[in-house]
């Protein structure tokens, strides 16, 4: 079912970037003012001039910058077709022995999600793809990757990588979190087929990218209005993915915890409220989270406040049935779910349409105490991770998550390899 094609990838020079992780970032959306403004500084032909430019047009201004490094020599296209195998290895708190994921980019072939060969587990939001796609249309490149995931118990394709992965690779890069990332490529048509071979019948699923795919996507239906009569094989057919295998022992989700930016009532009324549904204990501020994790096994949630902090846990999970009585099993057993279709949604009267105005999203506990006491946040509800096999099941049934579900990590940087799909690129076989 998925069609995964090599492809000439479009990278860095390693005669004139010397430290490639000074050239790298974190993904678009990632990338907070603060962190654009260190890359600038980090270096001058830092990609996220590409990416995610400061001029007021910055979609012609990742053009030029493009065009210009290629004339200087500062980006390279491979001269043949490949596949790249790509790990990333990271450390967690908790774990001190390095951790390990490992994957491969290719092109695959663009499906609608109703074709079920591509399967989606989150919703999107409409401004990262209309930002997005004036970025494709302008440049017509896959500057970042799509992270999909796939299922082979026996792991066959990391065993096909083997032995290009025993040589030095390609490139090797830490990013701004410690981890380390090294690329290899892949051109011997022999291996390249019998990855295709395993792949053929399988759907795969995204897990981090929603938006990027669904912009090419559109970026595609653009293209094929003045390109109708193009072979399949046209690069705009396809997308630049990063595909990690289901087992891969490195595969790792993080919680995404919600911040309220402010009440539509006041907290006395919301918590009497959410007493009706949860059994709310007051926990110390510094065992929120351990509290947490403890109850990983049932509906529960950290709610702080600047003058409080609350563990709530889901009295009867039934009131599911009554909340989203026609969504499928899957998804109400998310705890995602619970907090946005029962807390904020019903009892905290927030509408889907005006989540982008009321909520905003945190990874790290920390920092959703400190903005939440600095009062940039109303407060913050803390969550567990959704757990992998969740994730395969919720794709699995056709269903879709409320955006920011999942957080797949590390992240796949920017600026290791980027895809041309510019009208007239055509991929081999």
């Amino acid at each position: 079912m998925a069609e995964i094609r090599p492809f000439k990838g479009l990278r860095y020079n390693p005669e004139k970037i010397a430290n490639l992780s000074e050239a790298i970032t974190q993904p678009y959306d990632k990338i907070t003012p603060r962190m654009q403004a260190e890359y600038y500084d980090r270096h001058p032909q830092n990609y996220v001039r590409l990416i995610f430019g400061r001029e007021e047009n910055r979609y012609q201004e990742s053009l030029d910058h493009f065009n210009r490094w290629m004339q200087e020599g500062l980006l390279l296209k491979d001269a043949e077709p490949a596949l790249y195998p790509y790990t990333q290895t990271y450390t967690i708190e908790g774990n001190p022995d390095p951790i390990t994921r490992t994957g491969f980019v290719c092109a695959i072939k663009l499906h609608p999600y109703e074709d079920k060969v591509v399967l989606p587990h989150e919703r999107t939001l409409k401004g990262p793809k209309q930002d997005r796609f004036k970025l494709f249309s302008k440049t017509h490149k896959n500057y970042e990757q799509v992270f999909m995931l796939y299922g082979d118990q026996d792991r066959r394709i990391e065993q096909l990588f083997e032995a290009a992965m025993a040589q030095k690779p390609l490139m090797e890069a830490t990013d701004d979190y410690d981890c380390i990332h090294r690329v290899w490529r892949v051109a011997d048509p022999e291996v390249i087929g019998k990855v295709q071979e395993v792949l053929a019948p399988k759907p795969v699923m995204i897990a981090d990218g929603h938006h990027r795919y669904e912009t090419a996507l559109a970026l595609r239906e653009h293209l094929a209005k003045d390109h109708p009569d193009v072979p399949d094989q046209t690069a705009f057919n396809h997308r630049m993915v990063t595909l990690v295998n289901l087992f891969d022992p490195g595969l790792l989700v993080l919680p995404t915890h919600r911040y309220v930016i402010k009440l539509k009532t006041d907290f006395d009324t919301a918590k009497a409220e959410m007493a009706e549904y949860f059994e709310i204990t007051p926990v110390a501020k510094e065992e929120l989270a351990a509290r947490l994790k403890q109850n990983a096994d049932r509906h529960a949630f950290g709610l702080y406040r600047k003058d409080g902090s609350w563990l709530l846990v889901l009295k009867d999970e039934k009131v599911m049935d009554q909340v989203m009585p026609t969504d499928p099993p899957q998804i109400k057993a998310l705890d995602v779910s619970v907090l946005h279709n029962l807390v904020i949604e019903r009892l905290l009267g927030i509408s889907k349409e005006e989540i982008e105005s009321y909520i905003r999203y945190e990874r790290y506990v920390d920092k959703a105490f400190e903005n939440v006491d600095s009062g940039s946040f109303e407060m913050a509800f803390l969550m567990n991770p959704t757990r992998v096999k969740q994730v395969e099941a919720v794709s699995a049934a056709g269903a879709r998550m409320p955006q920011k579900s999942t957080d797949f990590y590390p992240k796949l940087v920017s600026g290791l390899v980027a895809f041309d799909v510019s009208p007239g690129e055509v991929l081999p076989w």
